[in-house]
């Protein structure tokens, strides 16, 4: 007696019944199909009644279904009983693979009867017979006409003996998954079908393919009885892929039957339920079937090239994997393939698969994907990856609203359609356009300084040469001596930057609109309405100008103002309230460890002073929770990623005062000026010092009023911050010029908030004041175009010297220069110009007082006249010529040239040069330099690391067909 069938089989519409005989359009003689289904079910009694619904309305049905449980511990094997007109369930263990659970389900029922002589369409018995074996998941539902449509499509073509479906995505969705599959010769699955295409009929014309899902797979007697079903070296994943490649070897061809639809759920892939007959993960399990089944199938000739193939792959995927903070990922790469390398299977299987050959690898070349088609995919899944992490890298859990749903409502920019393209971007995104304004602004206010030569100034050196020069400067220094941390950091961004000279000038001369970019970055956490945000990103990148950062060549203040917002914005990540316990923020705190970093490397004193801010608001502020730890995390990163200098910081305090770039910026703060001072205008800036008080005046306004933002406070407290830090650093000497830099970027935070509290308020007063802020800062970037960013800063060659003595520092000569200054106060000064020297660094790395004492001797005897011995000494110290900058003092002059071993050379107007003779002695320079390797690896290592952990992590995906469930394994 038929069972009766489940409620809810009106899961299909009724137009998509089929009709009741299988005609062939082309007229040819009618065959009988006769059908054995097998359903294998592992705990699928969340897909199960679906399948029996799609089973109850599928006409015809097949001739014998056969239901296969392995050893699932739910109701799958009722489900599987209660399935129409199902065989007695077979029962196998839960280590049983898909291929084997078909075996066993056929061993125990074997195929269907061929039907007596009136069959089912009516006819006589003397039609020709062909016996099918249809495979199905628990997770799948075939529509209605799905056996219909692949029945037609073999009796159109007789010679093709596997059939498969169209694939679409759970439980019943236009989403496709497959509609065929092949592989490249790498062990990458492709199926053709774009992330999220539709159903439109675009893949709807039968076609030959490699292979065919195992989910619908119609598969003809003979064929599966020749090729011994599937592998069972894999129990899943890839073994249709391996079947498939099989038949087109054997000459049987594989066919695909748009026609016919089945939607799949993939769960297994997908991770919605554990795996079924193995104890590995997901993502390492199809990796290794990938291997196997193209080094069981492969031709021979290509195997070498396979392999390493595979090795680089496995490389490549592994750093990866690394990188995205997933070493499991790696793991599972490399346990994949050494253990199918090792354990030999494929040799085995290559040897049962020679009499297989009957179709020569040129004939069905063609069926497999092509390498460059999975190098796109690669490529497009790799940067989908990237966006997709970084947009969720800071958003692990939902953020506290700063503000209103409404008032967010009311912030946004309404435009009217009609208006041009343009114009719509323009007011809904007025920091684009700022932004844009200000990119030009740039090049116009550099236009004195682009294509000159080396930037330079009396507080910036210029660059080094090239990439491998600066790195020798990072990582060596005078035994005693620490090398600067900031230049190992320059190094890194010069090799992206076009080289030291290329990265000083962007950090310089575009410093103005990539302060903007990261302020903005910043002020859209916590500010929402547009206008105000670009106001507040483009006041925080023309202060990088009135500063006179960028005037003066201060190389460290202008990497600070571009550093301080995006260390902001991951302060904030990590301090933000969340509506669930979860607190904080690792991925920011490792970021925020690295922006500390490079404060203390560029600017130690303003470095110091935000650590301090840090561990003072981590302590009394968020109290020792896990915010708290993360802020004090921070800075003890920032700390350990710039060893030794750090040290070296401890030891000699008054390196505090310095910035990188040059020599110490002692001079550079308010001196004795009290406006320059309260207005945190530094002596010397471009921009006279009232520029900044009707902003001061704005920021203080903003506190009389009743609503105050917490974000105006602290606005206020790094401007109140950045006075105490600046009056400390002038006491004792240092240069403050980024401290009162803190004070403007603190007076921008709370105008900028306060601007966002009012709103669009139509109160007089309120528009009075804004149209102040906008007036100030619209005349402050016209004198930033007219004046320039040129003044101090000028470009030019590295060296004011004569060209046959720049020229004489050049391999193979590499001759040494000793340039005497002589102070107005009496006392010499003196560098030793070598291997083009000095740059960038040379100060800080300056040699010890003990090692420079012997040239200190002999300039000390040639101020008192000299004792005649001055020439052979210089010679003993390995010194080619003694070069004196203009104006030349009479008496030092006319003293060397009375020396013997010197003779006049030629120089430039006003200077003058000797020639040493070192004829007659072999010279040693007491200048030597230690390396300081290992201090650069063990310090790039940690840099690494630190960038692993602040970046996104990289999720495992399984090479199966896209769809809206993520291919992830949960594990």
């Amino acid at each position: 007696m038929e069972q009766e069938a489940p409620a809810g089989w009106e899961f299909f519409d009724s137009v998509d019944f089929p009709t009741d005989h299988i005609d062939d359009p082309m007229g040819r003689p009618r065959v009988r199909h006769v059908v054995t289904a097998v359903v294998v079910g592992h705990e699928g009694a969340a897909w199960l009644p679906r399948l029996s619904e799609a089973l109850w309305a599928l006409n015809p049905r097949p001739d014998r279904l056969i239901a296969v449980d392995t050893g699932s511990t739910d109701e799958t094997a009722e489900l599987l009983a209660a399935m129409p007109g199902v065989e007695p369930v077979v029962s196998v263990s839960a280590r049983t693979g898909f291929g084997m659970a078909v075996a066993r389900g056929l061993e125990a029922h074997g195929f269907a009867p061929i039907p007596s002589a009136v069959g089912p369409y009516g006819d006589d018995g003397h039609m020709p017979v062909v016996e099918w074996l249809w495979l199905l998941h628990d997770d799948c539902a075939p529509a209605p006409k799905a056996l219909e449509k692949l029945l037609l499509q073999a009796t159109m073509s007789p010679a093709t003996g596997v059939w498969g479906p169209k694939l679409r995505l759970w439980p019943r969705d236009r989403e496709l998954l497959e509609v065929g599959v092949t592989t490249s010769l790498g062990g990458r699955r492709d199926t053709g079908i774009e992330n999220g295409e539709l159903d439109q009929g675009q893949h709807d014309q039968p076609r030959n393919v490699l292979a065919v899902s195992s989910a619908g797979m119609l598969v003809r007697r003979d064929v599966w009885e020749a090729l011994h079903g599937f592998d069972p070296r894999l129990p899943m994943f890839r073994d249709d892929i391996d079947f498939g490649w099989r038949a087109s070897r054997a000459g049987y061809q594989v066919g695909v039957a748009p026609d016919a639809v089945i939607y799949h759920a993939q769960a297994a892939a997908t991770g919605e339920r554990a795996l079924a007959g193995t104890r590995r993960h997901a993502y390492q399990l199809d990796r290794a079937h990938a291997y196997y089944t193209v080094l069981a199938n492969a031709p021979g000739k290509l195997l070498p090239l396979l392999i390493l193939r595979f090795l680089f792959g496995t490389v490549l995927r592994s750093i990866w994997f690394l990188i995205g903070k997933t070493p499991s990922g790696a793991v599972d790469e490399w346990t994949a393939l050494l253990g199918t390398l090792l354990a030999g299977g494929w040799t085995q299987a290559r040897k049962n698969r020679r009499n297989l050959d009957q179709v020569p690898y040129d004939h069905i070349k063609g069926l497999f994907s092509r390498s460059v088609h999975a190098l796109r995919h690669n490529l497009e899944e790799t940067t989908g990856t990237i966006s997709e992490r970084i947009r969720e890298a800071w958003a692990d859990e939902p953020e506290e609203q700063v503000v209103t749903t409404a008032r967010r409502a009311k912030s946004t920019a309404r435009v009217a359609v009609d208006q041009p393209r343009w114009r719509r971007q323009l007011i809904r995104r007025p920091f684009l356009g700022a932004w844009v304004v200000l990119a030009i602004g740039a090049l116009i206010a550099a236009r004195d300084l682009i294509g000159g030569g080396f930037l330079r100034s009396n507080l910036l050196l210029p660059a080094h040469e090239n990439i491998a020069a600066l790195w020798h400067a990072a990582a060596s220094a005078p035994p005693g001596v620490t090398p600067p941390a900031w230049l190992a950091q320059l190094w890194a961004f010069s090799t992206v930057m076009f080289g030291p000279s290329g990265a000083t000038n962007i950090l310089l001369l575009g410093a103005v609109p990539l302060a903007a970019l990261a302020a903005w970055a910043m002020l859209r956490s916590f500010v929402v309405d547009r206008v105000a945000r670009a106001w507040g990103a483009a006041a925080y990148g023309l202060a990088v100008f009135t500063n006179g950062a960028i005037s003066q060549g201060r190389l460290g203040t202008c990497v600070a103002a571009i550093v301080l917002p995006l260390l902001g914005a991951a302060v904030h990540t990590v301090a933000r309230r969340r509506r669930v316990y979860v607190q904080g923020s690792w991925r920011a705190a490792w970021f925020a460890g690295i922006c500390l970093a490079v404060l203390f490397a560029f600017t130690p004193a303003l470095g110091l002073l935000i650590a301090v801010i840090l561990v003072l608001g981590a302590v009394f502020g968020l109290g020792w929770r896990r915010q708290g730890r993360q802020l004090v995390f921070s800075v003890v990163l920032g700390l350990l990623l710039v060893l030794p200098w750090t040290i070296d910081l401890v030891q000699h305090p008054s390196k505090l005062g310095q910035e990188a770039g040059g020599p110490p910026t002692a001079a550079v703060g308010p001196g004795n000026s009290l406006q320059h001072l309260l207005t945190g205008t530094p002596i010397g800036a471009p921009a006279p010092w009232w520029f900044a008080v009707p902003l001061i005046l704005v920021a203080l306004v903003s506190l009389l009023r009743e609503s105050r933002q917490r974000y105006e406070l602290l606005g206020w407290f790094a401007a109140l911050a950045g006075l105490a830090g600046t009056l400390v650093a002038s006491r004792l000497g240092g240069g403050s010029g980024p401290l009162m830099f803190l004070m403007t970027a603190g007076w921008i935070i709370a105008v900028t908030v306060a601007w966002d509290s009012v709103g669009k308020s139509t109160e007089i007063i309120v528009q009075g004041v804004l149209g102040i802020v906008l007036l100030t800062t619209v005349v402050t970037a016209g004198f930033w175009l007219v004046r320039g960013t040129d003044g101090p800063l000028w470009s030019g060659p590295a060296q004011d010297l004569p060209a046959y003595l720049v020229s004489s520092q050049d391999p193979p000569d590499n001759q040494s220069i000793l340039v005497v200054r002589k102070a107005p106060a009496g006392q010499m000064r003196f560098s030793l110009v070598k291997d083009g020297g000095p740059r960038m660094g040379a100060l800080e790395a300056a040699p010890t007082p003990a090692q420079t004492k012997p040239i200190t001797d002999v300039l000390a005897t040639l101020g008192g006249g000299g004792s005649g011995e001055e020439g052979r000494q210089l010679a003993a110290l390995a010194i080619d010529y003694v070069y004196l900058p203009g104006p030349v003092d009479p008496t030092l002059a006319s003293t060397l040239d009375s020396l013997p071993g010197l003779t006049r050379a030629s120089a430039n107007d006003g200077d003058a040069a000797w020639l040493v003779d070192r004829s007659k002695i072999d010279g040693k320079t007491p200048l030597h330099d230690q390396t300081h390797t290992m201090w650069r690896i063990l310090g790039l290592i940690g840099w690494i690391i630190a960038l692993v952990f602040c970046l996104p992590t990289v999720r495992r995906t399984v090479a199966v067909p896209h769809g809206t469930h993520a291919r992830r394994d949960p594990r």
